[in-house]
């Protein structure tokens, strides 16, 4: 069944992680989605060594597998005039252009919004920034890790009084990549009422401080910050996470907490504390939450995280485990909604994968091929445009093609 995208042609200019995720998302959703790359590829084909994953030009690594399956590829110099003519004949055909170079790059080789939006009025300019393109460092350059530094997220992890949290790497570029894509999607709907296309930009500034909205909202609105917690004086110790005797951890989340605060006692089997006046009301646990927090330390701590999780449903509690990353692949709840994917990848085999955010009930997200290899798609694409064999020929003896 198609995507909700299907029709839909994409070109992008992309490098690394943030505007090809924008280009995954796309064709996770059903767009034809052309990865135009130099002769020495995206950058992200041979970046970086990630757990011991495979890295090489033409190899499907874990870093460059991850930001460009349902993609095809054709490699082109793009300095050699014919190359801007491919790239050009590519536009000519496309719904959305798509590209995260920096502000300036793309109009200095003739790619800029105005040029392209000229020559095809109905296209979506889609650029992936690292600050937006206004303010005094639209021109500034970004990664994944300044993006998270300036947009605050940094303070919204760790204890109170640490530094601030660190973050494993990636996640600005992926919350980047898919705010571009929910951005082309409303864009391609506007395009259908007015029939004219238009630039498009999320930076990773702008994304993140929207993934952390309820957070800085409250200096904006209040000039109050939302505090950093300790989880040993947690103000909701029913709203935090504990160690098992198996040394994995567990979360109680309790939003009313003096609702199930009688359930609560039950299941971790200390009624005595039910009507404990230091305990029984939420002002009370929170004023003396950090004596309430040591003996819910050493209950947890006295059961494994499995038997913990068994009493706490039976009990009507709300909690859920802590899990590492590697669990989350298996998670039987990740796997039946797509959020992990199963698939037959022809150079890894059978693998699991990062699924879909999205449940269509006609038009389903898919994973329908691997990340390209190098050029791997040139006479294809070319073909589909109407070149003949002989010209594709002489255009690689050239070197305008890989």
């Amino acid at each position: 069944m198609a995507g909700p995208l299907s029709g839909v042609r994409v070109v992008e200019i992309t490098m690394f992680q943030q505007g090809p995720i924008a280009g995954t998302r796309l064709g996770d959703l059903g767009a034809d989605v052309v990865k135009v790359e130099p002769k020495e590829g995206d950058p992200g084909r041979h970046f970086m060594r990630l757990i011991g994953a495979t890295v090489g030009l033409e190899g499907h690594n874990f870093y460059f597998e991850s930001h460009n399956r349902n993609k095809r590829s054709i490699a082109i110099d793009l300095k050699a005039a014919e190359g801007k003519d491919i790239f050009l004949d590519l536009i000519d055909r496309a719904d959305v252009f798509l590209t995260n170079m920096s502000i300036d790059a793309p109009a200095r080789i003739g790619f800029g919004p105005d040029e392209l939006l000229a020559r095809n009025p109905r296209l979506v300019y889609a650029h992936a920034s690292g600050w937006g393109r206004q303010g005094p460092d639209a021109r500034e350059l970004s990664f994944d890790y300044t993006g998270i530094a300036r947009s605050g997220l940094m303070m919204c992890a760790g204890e109170k009084g640490s530094p601030p949290g660190q973050f494993l790497p990636g996640m600005g570029d992926e919350m980047g990549g898919l705010m571009l894509a929910w951005g082309v999607t409303a864009a391609l709907f506007a395009r259908e009422r007015t029939g004219k296309g238009q630039v498009v930009d999320t930076s990773l500034m702008g994304s993140i401080i929207n993934l952390a909205g309820l957070m800085i909202d409250a200096p904006a609105m209040l000039g109050k910050e939302y505090p950093r917690e300790s989880r040993e004086a947690a103000g909701n110790p029913m709203y935090n996470h504990y160690r098992c005797r198996d040394d994995r951890w567990i979360v109680v989340a309790h939003l009313q907490p003096d609702r199930y605060w009688p359930a609560f006692c039950k299941a971790l089997e200390i009624p005595d504390l039910e009507h404990d006046p230091r305990f029984d009301t939420m002002e009370a646990r929170g004023k003396n939450s950090r004596e309430l927090i040591r003996v819910l330390d050493e209950r947890f701590g006295s059961r494994t995280r499995e038997e913990w999780m068994r009493r706490l449903a039976e009990a009507g509690c709300i909690a859920t485990p802590v899990q590492t990353l590697t669990e989350v692949t298996a998670d039987p709840q990740a796997l039946a909604n797509g959020y992990v994917i199963e698939v037959d990848h022809p150079k890894l085999g059978r693998s699991r994968q990062v699924g879909f955010p999205w449940d269509f009930s006609d038009t389903p997200a898919s994973w329908r091929r691997p990340a390209p290899g190098l050029g791997e798609h040139t006479e294809e694409i070319l073909l589909d445009l109407g070149y003949s064999r002989e010209r594709i020929l002489r255009l690689r003896e050239s070197g305008v093609l890989r």
